[in-house]
This record gives structure tokens, sequence and C-alpha cells, in this order.
């Protein structure tokens, strides 16, 4: 389960430590896109440090409703099939436990328990869905969404407003100022199809329940042997399931997607469980969390058309 990054106590303090004199530079510098166009520095101003993106994080949660009772704030989680309730809010609502189930975390599968309750998801409604239970400390609001109840919607992440919508795709306004990127299905998760690392393919997802960008083994080889000067910290991740997976934090040289090239900011590289569960170990792969989309005004995850929509900093 993708969202299993949340509690990276050490990771976000050597990351603090990483970006200390540079991430002021960092934030003010304009965006500039491969066709050579240069955007002047936004009114939106990107968080520095990782403290800020985790503030920034504990906003972006969008109204569910629970057998008809809140609503109540969950985090939206694009990386993860399954969807999750917290224990103190499945307490609160008398919801039942049933009999525990298989969780995917970062470090593996760990039994969870599990009970049943309706979701209503914007304007749908979701009958007797099956929740798994965890610590709300742990997954960092009431509850998280996974992409089960996502489909044919589209979710913006609005970072300049500090607000998450969810509305069907069909209906979701074309937005003019954003570069679309095209995008294909890979267990529900939108794949960005065209992506590379300093030249190189690389298979990107877009993980809005991850606070931090973690990119898997073959993508740190890379980064090792395109940038061998680069400072290496090491840190351990803490799953929402209790799990702890080691990692590597440096600088993430060159990424671009689509016509977009992204700044640089300090990147974790583990061997997820995530990544073995989509087969991508030997191949250079990562997630985009909300320290890398919190770089842009807004992103907008349209399930319906199969496309990420990424809104450039304006500049009035």
């Amino acid at each position: 389960m993708a969202q299993d990054r949340l509690t990276r106590r050490n990771a976000a303090a050597l990351l603090a430590g990483a970006l200390a004199g540079a991430g002021s530079a960092r934030a003010a510098k304009a965006f500039r896109s491969t066709s050579g166009t240069r955007l002047e520095p936004p009114h939106y101003t990107p968080p520095i440090n990782i403290a800020a993106v985790n503030d920034l994080y504990r906003r972006m949660t969008a109204p569910i409703r629970v057998n008809g009772q809140g609503p109540f704030p969950f985090v939206i989680d694009t990386g993860s099939n399954q969807t999750v309730i917290s224990q103190e809010l499945a307490a609160q609502l008398g919801l039942p436990l049933g009999e525990p189930a298989a969780l995917n975390g970062v470090a593996g599968i760990q039994m969870s328990p599990t009970t049943r309750a309706r979701l209503d998801v914007g304007p749908r409604r979701h009958r007797d869905a099956a929740l798994s239970v965890l610590s709300q400390a742990d997954i960092g609001g009431m509850g998280l969404l996974g992409l089960e109840d996502l489909d044919d919607q589209a979710v913006t992440l609005d970072f300049r407003g500090k607000m998450l919508r969810i509305e069907p795709g069909r209906r979701s306004v074309n937005d003019v100022d954003a570069v679309a990127v095209k995008a294909h299905r890979r267990n529900g998760q939108l794949t960005l199809i065209d992506a590379d690392l300093a030249g190189l393919h690389v298979t990107a997802f877009i993980d809005s329940g991850a606070q931090n960008t973690i990119g898997n083994l073959a993508l740190r080889d890379l980064a090792l042997t395109r940038n061998p000067l680069s400072p290496w910290l090491q840190t351990p991740i803490v799953s929402a399931t209790g799990q702890v997976i080691q990692a590597e934090i440096a600088d993430l040289p060159h990424l671009r997607v689509g016509t977009l090239n992204m700044p640089n900011w300090p990147v974790a590289f583990a061997d997820l469980h995530t990544f073995r569960m989509w087969k991508l170990i030997d191949r250079p792969a990562i997630l985009l969390g909300v320290d890398v989309l919190s770089r842009f005004e807004a992103v907008c995850l349209d399930f319906h058309l199969d496309e990420v929509r990424f809104r450039l900093p304006s500049a009035g």
C-alpha cells in the first residue's frame, strides 16, 4: 500500500537538513518547458521544506460520508487499491470489526482488521464497502480512500487553494493553463506514458497519498551512475502498518514528465513491496509524492480521460 510512507519522521528530519540553504532558491526558481519558454516566478510559492510539505499534505483531504454520517476528512491515495478507515472513526461510528485480511505495506503483506460501511464519495454512493482498519495517527486522517473508489472520476489536488476536489471525470473543467500528460492504467494507477530520467525512460506513478517521493533501486543505480558525487543519506521508512524498511536519500537528477522538467528535490530510494507487486524491480520506476507534486499550483488526475494535468505556477 503506497500510502505507508506517512510516518517518515527520521526521513523528514534528514530531508529538512538536505534542503537547508537550497530550499528557498529552488522554491523561487521559475519553471521552464522543454520548448524553452520561460515562466515568470509564480504567485503560488511551493513549500520549501518537508515540514511545510507535511502541513500542506494534512490539508489535502476530501469530505467523505460513512453510513450517512459526517462528512469526515479522508486522505485520497492514488497509489493504493485499498480503502482504509481509522480505528478511532470505526469505533465512533460503532462499526463492528471483522476477520483480519491481508494489507499490502511498503515492506510486505501484513494482516489488518477489517470492517464494512457505505461510503459517499463526491457525487457517488458506494454500498457495503470493505475497509481495512488502521490507527488514525498512522494513516494521517480519519480515513484513506484508495483507487477502488475513484474509477472514472477526476481528482484535483489544488495546492494553491489548499483543497482537494473529486468530480466526475466527464464533467471536469478543461484547464487551459495546465499541461496535460497522457497516462495508462496499471493495476488501477495512472502511469505517466512519457517520462524519463536524464534521457532514459522511467515508469512514473502519481501517489497523492504519499508525502514523499520514492524511487526503486533500479532508479537509484541510475542516479548513482549519472550523479556519482551526490551526497547520500540513510533513513528508515515507517509503514502505516508498523513495518520499517531502509532507504537512501539524494537529489533526483533531471526528471522529465511530458514537456515538463521537474525541479530537483531530495528523493528516497527503497526496495518497496509496492514495486514488487507491480513487477517493477529491474526497470527504473518512481512514485511521485506531494513533495514534488506541490511544486505545481494544481495537479488533476483524470481517471475518465486517462491523463494527468499539471497547472504551472502562474505569472499573474
